[in-house]
């Protein structure tokens, strides 16, 4: 029997490591599902904002108004790049646990 007592503790340690790879796995496809789920978003935001365009560019009656609404156009794609960063910067950091800057002390924590 002394051989089952001196084997529990490495099993023990098995167990929380098996344990701490899937948490961190898991992790890991959350933000990329959340990441994807953004991506469709932004595409279908972007669809808009192009049709929205073209109506406006439709509708304009003079050289000015179309360059208001590509202005606007512009100002929007500008504002959807800057989100699409943040989201992508912020999905990076949930998909690399430990790492510098992260609010963790060290891989693995």
């Amino acid at each position: 029997m002394p051989q089952k007592e001196t084997s529990q503790p490495f099993a023990d340690a098995g167990r929380q490591s098996m344990d701490a790879m899937l948490d961190i796995q898991k992790d890991f496809l959350d933000a990329v599902q959340d990441l994807n789920q953004h991506w469709v978003s932004a595409f279908n935001a972007e669809a808009a904002l192009a049709s929205e365009l073209f109506t406006k560019l439709a509708a304009a009656k003079s050289i000015p108004d179309a360059a208001v609404a590509c202005q606007g156009c512009a100002n929007r794609q500008v504002e959807i790049l800057a989100e699409n960063a943040r989201q992508l910067m912020a999905a990076g950091q949930r998909m690399m646990p430990g790492m510098p800057g992260n609010g963790s002390s060290g891989a693995g924590t």
